[in-house]
């Protein structure tokens, strides 16, 4: 079954009732004849409006708009790196500026091609552009996306190449009774070919959810290219959800009418609140600080009690360390080099993409020789304007220490985002399995 991510219906509400918050103080009232197209109003109604937002221009340059006329201050937040004529990564912020019908915009300095993230603060509020229905909907993210095509981006944008599948599987998880999805792409010779592929298990940062790695980090149409440019070997990649559950307080409801009715009860939390839910152990901030990992995470136990048995009995793959890749970003790197270091029987390839354990590596490290033969590839990068830097070069200096052979990346201008993770993902993908 081939399915595309698709916008619910709430978050079709949502977006919705953010035009109305933005600009419903001092909007004319609606006229009474019927919309544009025969469309009324309620949650079916345009959030378009005559104010165009994003728009991107002829010279690279990208300009965003809201309408608020009665906001006193709004800000444009971004995942622009700090590359050319941007000044600062685009996390730091840019003011907008109103003109006189009340619309404020901002013009960013020309970007190299990509899909970019963004989202508004009106006077404190944290919004998504309400005339923009691509978005970003997660764990504990909503946030606009805007693609700037050109050649530099061909390798992460749709082409006229053979495609495969996206599958969504979804299961009832025994140990909390919650209703979980996973994401298995195929790669488009699959369904006729039938040979064994190798498999890379691609997980996701704190506030994503299994379709990240689909809808914002395009891991599908990058991994279409790859295999038809004859860059990468063929592969499947098994996208878990990495949370005990949702973080989509909507849902919340649904998740825990399931678990009453199944007799479960979840532990409570502490009023301030637990750290980010499925958190790997010893992930601690971003980079891998924290204390020693003691029992598995909710997601190790997942991924190796449920997903992984799952894909092997259903999915044609090979059933070998040396076809078997784990790699992730921020708490899905902490995942990824917790459960990958500490089951060197399963994988033979480890990523760490801006987020890493340091506890988790104490083995490799006191003993650098049965590192090497167990890995074949260990990568670990971030960039240089991440948070997560630190905790990356301490753990490069900790390996190359100690002789445990691994890739160290550290890029210029790039934050903690999509961005620099796309690359890492591409340039991985390039490489694996060709033993």
């Amino acid at each position: 079954m081939n399915l595309a991510p698709r916008l619910s219906a709430g978050v079709a509400v949502l977006a919705a009732a953010i035009t109305t918050y933005a600009i419903a103080q001092t909007a004319p009232a609606p006229s009474a004849s019927p919309a544009r197209g025969g469309r009324g109003p309620g949650v079916e109604a345009s959030v378009v409006s005559a104010a165009r937002s994003p728009e991107v221009n002829a010279d690279g340059t990208i300009t965003f708009r809201l309408v608020a006329p009665n906001a006193k201050t709004v800000r444009i937040l971004t995942d622009f790196p700090k590359l050319g004529d941007v000044p600062v990564n685009g996390a730091a912020g840019f003011d907008m500026t109103k003109n006189d019908a009340g619309v404020w915009s901002y013009t960013s300095p020309k970007l190299a091609p990509s899909y970019y993230q963004y989202w508004f603060v009106m006077d404190g509020t944290v919004l998504p552009d309400p005339q923009n229905t691509f978005v970003r909907p997660a764990s504990g993210v909503y946030k606009s996306v805007v693609a700037l095509p050109g050649k530099d981006a061909e390798w992460m944008m749709f082409r006229d190449v053979p495609h495969g599948n996206l599958t969504e599987h979804h299961y009832l998880n025994p140990e909390n009774k919650t209703a979980r999805r996973v994401v298995i792409y195929t790669p488009p010779d699959y369904a006729t070919s039938g040979q064994r592929y190798p498999v890379i298990y691609l997980l996701h940062g704190a506030n994503d959810y299994e379709r990240g790695w689909t809808q914002t980090g395009m891991a599908n149409t990058i991994m279409d290219n790859l295999i038809a440019d004859g860059k990468a070997v063929p592969a499947i990649i098994v996208m878990p959800f990495g949370h005990d559950t949702t973080g989509s307080t909507g849902k919340l409801p649904e998740v825990r009418a399931l678990q009453a009715s199944l007799g479960y009860t979840p532990p409570a939390r502490s009023p301030g609140g637990p750290p980010a839910a499925g958190a790997a152990p010893g992930a601690g901030a971003p980079g891998g600080r924290g204390p020693a990992p003691v029992n598995p995470s909710y997601m190790e136990k997942d991924l190796l009690g449920y997903v992984i048995p799952y894909v092997e009995r259903e999915f044609r793959v090979i059933k070998d360390k040396k076809a078997r890749a784990i790699m992730g970003y921020s708490m899905g790197g902490g995942h990824s080099t917790t459960i990958g270091f500490r089951h060197p029987e399963l994988f033979s390839v480890v990523g760490g993409f801006s987020g890493y354990s340091r506890p988790a590596a104490e083995p490799l490290l006191a003993d650098p020789a049965k590192a090497n033969r167990d890995y074949t590839l260990i990568f670990i990068g971030t960039g240089t304007e991440d948070n997560a830097l630190t905790g990356g070069r301490a753990l490069h200096a900790a390996f190359t220490e100690k002789g445990v052979k691994h890739d160290w990346r550290e890029d210029p201008g790039y934050g903690h985002d999509y961005q620099i993770w796309r690359i890492y993902l591409r340039d991985l993908a390039v490489r694996m399995f060709r033993e």
